[in-house]
């Protein structure tokens, strides 16, 4: 039999739920709800972790099945975003409180031999990265405080996927007002990426009616990715999009930050389309027309209506714009001590 441990926390994260819902004065920060909770900070950021990352693989798991602590949940999130099948082996093993945590940190630094094969089912590939994603997405809303989002002290909302949509996020800002719907992409390896691109720019196009801004995560950079920046420019959603940028693209990079491709990435893109060297050629746009009766076929038409390309006027990296916002919450009268060392990190260059 495993150890006694003190299983509380879970009941203590499905606590947090009913708190949020009942909260008629808008979303709560993460020290406010920790104050309600009973728990110091730290620790309701790593009973959330633990949580959220708990939920994302079992969701409606039964109460009498969790036997363990928040930590050993914790340690295991971080080996599956690096070995997600070895983590999916170990996760009943670490629920029915069966696997010491030194144990667990032993595989996290790669110092443990690969199990052995069994022949319980393994999730594939794109599913086990999946949830990586979510993951590591999840701990950049927490560890950024939300502000590449615009959604400082505001909410979050996991949305799950369905007919074939992506899983992902809505995201409100402090007053309640939604601001953008974050979308996890993985792209399958055997799709053709011109299609899968298409598909996802129409895919966001379909979803503008739910938020200001739509954005996509991949986990990382990916032909994909540039092919939908690319679009955004002649189809309109990029940063020199004159109606609004409305279409974010990003994608994770080993330090765990999220790269976000914005002014800068697009006047190089810009340089590279002008220069022949763009992943779409302009045939790609359009559709041929054959004509059927024997009479002259009309020009090829768009497939939509297609921008000229933007002359960059301004050429910022995001880093830039989340940096500002940093400066902003800690140049307020009302601001915490924290928030005024942010904005001190900021005018250091930190």
């Amino acid at each position: 039999m495993g150890r006694h441990v003190d299983t509380s926390w879970y009941d203590t994260y499905v606590q947090s739920r009913v708190v949020e819902q009942s909260i008629a004065e808008g979303p709560l920060s993460d020290p406010e709800l920790a104050g309600l909770l009973g728990l110091k900070p730290k620790t309701w950021a790593r009973v959330k972790a633990a949580g959220r990352f708990l939920e994302g693989l079992k969701p409606g798991i039964e109460r009498e099945h969790i036997q363990c602590g928040y930590a050993p949940l914790e340690r295991l999130a971080k080996l599956w975003s690096t070995a997600p099948d070895m983590a999916q082996e170990l996760l009943d093993a670490v629920l029915s409180n069966q696997l010491k945590l030194a144990d667990l940190e032993t595989l996290m630094r790669g110092d443990a031999q690969a199990l052995p094969d069994t022949d319980a089912t393994r999730p594939s590939r794109n599913t086990a990265q999946k949830y990586a994603l979510f993951y590591r997405l999840e701990s950049y809303f927490d560890s950024s405080k939300l502000h590449p989002f615009d959604t400082y002290k505001g909410r979050v909302l996991r949305r799950r996927g369905t007919l074939g949509s992506p899983g992902g996020y809505y995201l409100y800002d402090a007053q309640g007002e939604l601001k953008c719907l974050v979308l996890c992409i993985q792209p399958s390896a055997w799709r053709d990426p011109a299609t899968a691109a298409r598909e996802l720019y129409e895919h966001a196009l379909s979803q503008r009616h739910r938020a200001p801004t739509i954005w996509f995560v991949f986990l990382r950079d990916n032909v994909v990715l540039q092919r939908l920046a690319e679009l955004s420019l002649y189809w309109g959603g990029s940063p020199y999009d004159k109606k609004g940028h409305w279409l974010f693209l990003s994608h994770f990079i080993d330090t765990d930050h999220l790269k976000v491709l914005f002014e800068d990435y697009f006047a190089q893109l810009i340089g590279q389309i002008q220069a022949g060297a763009g992943l779409i050629e302009e045939a790609e746009l359009y559709c041929a027309l054959e004509s059927m009766d024997g009479q002259p076929a009309p020009e090829s038409e768009p497939l939509r209506p297609i921008y000229k390309l933007p002359e960059p006027d301004k050429i910022r990296t995001y880093r830039d714009i989340i940096q500002a916002r940093i400066w902003a919450a800690g140049d307020s009268d009302s601001a915490t001590n924290e928030e005024r060392r942010g904005k001190l990190n900021v005018d250091m260059g930190l």
